[in-house]
Formats: structure tokens, sequence, C-alpha cells
């Protein structure tokens, strides 16, 4: 089998491989679109005035990037002297040639072997709608009209051209699908990115341009079976199917015997293509209404969520209306359900006279006394910042990445308070706090006091 490199330039895939390849990508566009829009080549003048343009409208974090080539070092960055020097290159790499006309006029024109290609980029760029009533309307006036009568070994061909192009299109649509229900998954973003992925992403890309039609247009119900009838008709005439094959093997100088079994398979491939589009269909629905249910789960997670705000508000309603929490939890309140009302039930207004011992309070314990005590003497001496607790933890752990255990940190009730205010910092997910906590099982004592095993971790400084 010859291979494609034996056609194309030896350097033609260079410039989408180089530093520069945004920039060549969209000189090439800017130029095929130039080339679409005149019958003939395009002046040169008018390229190197367009592909101007588009370097003088570069921001500075788009600059071009120098590459290994003495021409390209010593170009300076004028507008023109940029789109002079990437003409240069593109007609060097192969994608565009120079032409000398007779009133001296130089037109740049496209090379055949370039046009698939940027096809394709302009396809990518542009964003591809993929037209499904196209295609099947396309096979049943190929199959069904008056010309299939006449000259079946054109329609055939054109039928099972645009069969195949309906297969692929809705093959792509839902591998597109599938790779956007990965993207989801892999997703870890707030809520208002994961609406804009949904809602502006996907809705876009893939509901708007290619479900919605797919889904609103009746035309596989309505032709389908209209085309497999004609299919059938063309399949019991011998004397069409005879008549046609021998003005396929004309066309593609084979022999009648072949060009007749080609005609027949492709008519048959038609028919069984069209009957196994449903499989695909219910497909791609399945894999969007999954993607539908992930980005809602993941929105649903974030809300319900116990270490958000909204979380946490959300079990405390749950064990209040007495529903069982995870792994069986209760909250030490409730709420006090009224099974009469009677006179004690009303409010009444406080006495101005309190009784003194209703204004005691119980006399704390020595320990939580002593803890409360510490803290404020702390506060008062501006020692429990972030910026505090993380010169505390630096003792243990100063290294990127070194841990240390929380029990070697108390050793007086001054460091258990510390200990404190660094465990609720370094819980934090937003903030600037370089160390993180870790939790484990079990409960340790150290002296008198008994917490949550758990060590700190530094973190490593992000470049």
């Amino acid at each position: 089998m010859e291979s494609i490199f034996t056609r194309l330039p030896q350097a033609f895939f260079i410039p989408l491989a180089s530093p520069n390849r945004r920039h060549y990508a969209a000189l090439l566009l800017l130029y095929y679109r130039l080339f679409m829009d005149y019958r003939s080549g395009v002046e040169r003048e008018l390229v190197v005035a367009r592909f101007a343009e588009y370097f003088a409208g570069l921001d500075a974090a788009d600059e071009v990037e120098k590459e290994e080539d003495p021409e390209a070092e010593a170009a300076g960055p004028e507008p023109r002297i940029l789109a002079t020097l990437f003409l240069r290159k593109l007609v060097s790499y192969g994608w565009v040639s120079e032409e000398e006309q007779l009133d001296f006029t130089r037109v740049v024109n496209l090379c055949a072997h370039a046009r698939p290609f940027l096809e394709a980029l302009d396809a990518i760029e542009r964003g591809a709608s993929v037209e499904y009533e196209s295609h099947i309307v396309a096979v049943y006036s190929s199959l069904c009209g008056d010309a299939a009568r006449d000259n079946g070994e054109h329609t055939v061909l054109n039928a099972h051209w645009h069969t195949r192009l309906l297969v692929e299109s809705l093959k792509v649509l839902e591998q597109n699908i599938k790779s956007h229900v990965q993207e989801m998954f892999r997703l870890d973003a707030p809520i208002p990115e994961i609406l804009r992925v949904h809602y502006d992403v996907y809705m876009h890309e893939v509901v708007d341009r290619a479900y919605t039609r797919l889904k609103t247009s009746d035309n596989l119900s309505r032709y389908r079976p209209r085309i497999a009838r004609a299919i059938g008709g063309f399949l019991k005439n011998e004397a069409w199917l005879a008549r046609t094959a021998e003005k396929l093997a004309t066309i593609q100088r084979t022999t009648v015997a072949s060009s007749r079994e080609r005609v027949r398979e492709m008519l048959v491939e038609i028919r069984d293509e069209l009957k196994g589009i449903d499989p695909i269909l219910e497909s791609i629905d399945d894999k969007n209404r999954r993607y539908s249910r992930i980005s809602t789960e993941r929105i649903r997670t974030q809300l319900h969520a116990d270490s958000s705000l909204q979380g946490k508000i959300a079990r405390i309603v749950r064990a209040l209306s007495r529903e069982e929490l995870e792994g069986g939890a209760e909250l030490a309140h409730g709420v006090f359900r009224l099974r009469h009302l009677a006179r004690e039930s009303l409010y009444t207004r406080r006495l101005r006279e309190v009784a003194e011992p209703g204004l005691v309070l119980p006399a704390p314990e020595d320990a939580e006394a002593e803890v409360a005590a510490a803290e404020l003497r702390l506060r008062i001496a501006h020692q429990l910042t972030p910026g505090k607790i993380a010169e505390f933890l630096s003792r243990f752990c100063a290294a990127p990445g070194s841990s240390c255990d929380a029990r070697a940190m108390v050793d007086d009730v001054d460091s258990y308070v510390r200990l404190i205010y660094a465990a609720d910092y370094a819980e934090a997910r937003d903030g600037p706090f370089p160390y993180a906590v870790e939790w484990e099982d079990g409960q340790v004592t150290v002296g008198r006091f008994r917490f949550r095993s758990h060590r700190f971790t530094r973190r490593r400084a992000v470049v």
C-alpha cells in the first residue's frame, strides 16, 4: 500500500508541530477562506496584507516565538515582515504555491494535497454542524426519484456515500457525548463552573448543534420505510440490475459481473445500515441522559456535602426531622414537641426580681477553665493568627513535605490550644495556610489531654 508520505512534502507537517503552530493554523485558515472567495488564486499582496493585520492584532501574550531558523531569528517584530516570512515558510513547507501571471502579478494558489487538511482545520475551527437531514434526504432522493430508474449507476453510488456519512456522523456524535461524560467525571470545580460547562459548553457543542436536530427531525422514521421498499424493488428487477451494472462497469473500468455484484452489495449495505441506526440512536440517548444525571449529581453532592455550610444545615434538618444519619450518628439536641396546650404553654413575662440562685453559673471543671484561660491569654498576646500558628508548627516540620505527629507537639495547656487552632486552620480548603492535617483512627492521651490522633504535613510550594 502506498504511504501518504510519498505524496506529501517532507516538511509538510512542520508548521502544525512548531512552537508557532497556533499562528500557522490561523494564517492557513485566513488564506483558505480568501481562496474560497476567489475563483482563481489570491494575489500575494492581499495575502500579505491579511497576514499583517493578523500579527498587528496580537496581544503581548500571543507573541510569535523564535524558531530554530536563521531567517526567523533575523525577522523583526513588524507585522508586515512577519507576514512575509510566514508566507514564504508556508510555500517552502508545501501548503501553498506562488505563481507569476503574464502581467507580472504574483498569485498564491492552494496546493492540491493540502486542501483536505485545510477543510479539516476549517471544520474544527468553525465547529462542524452535522446535517443529518441532508444525508437521509439525499439517500431518499437518489433511490426513490425518477433518476434512479434511468441513471442507477450514479444514484446508487451517491446514496451509498450519504449513508456512510450519516452513520459516521452518528458515531462521531456518540463519541463526542462520551468524551463530555468523561470530562464531567473528572471535573473538580464549584457549582458555577459545572453549570457553565453544562449549559454553555455541552449545550452549545452537542445539544444545539447536533442532538436537538437529530431528535426533532422525523426524516429517519418518514423516509426509511420508503427507501427499504425502493431497494427491495431494485434487487428484484433483473433488467435494472443488468443495465446499471453495464453502465457502472464502463465508469469504473471493471467487468459487468463484478459491477453487478457491487451494485447489489451497495443496495444491501444501504438497507442494513439504515436498519442498524436504532442501536446507535439508543446509545446516544443513553449517554445524553447519563451526562445530565452526572452533572446533576455533582451539583447535588456539593450542595449536600457535610463539609460545606449547606451540607451541615441539611444534616441538622434531617436529624431534627428524625431521619437516620450516616453511620447511625445522632445530634445531641432535638426539638420539643407539644402534645397538648395548657396554661404553662403560653408565654409569660419574666419578673423583675429574679432569685439570686438563678443567676449563679455552675462552676466549670478545672481543665476547661484552664484551657479557656490559656486561650484568652494567647488571644490577648496576638499569637493565634494563622501566621503565628504556622510558626508554631514550623518547629516540628519545617521542610516542605515533612510531617509530624500531633502528640509530639503537646507539653502544656498553651501548646494544646495552639494545636486546636492549627487543626482548624489546616482543615480550611481555601487559604494560604502552609500545613495540612491528616486525621487518624483512635484517641491518644498526652498527659492530662485527650484528643483524636492526627498529624500535620507541610505543603509543598506550588510553582
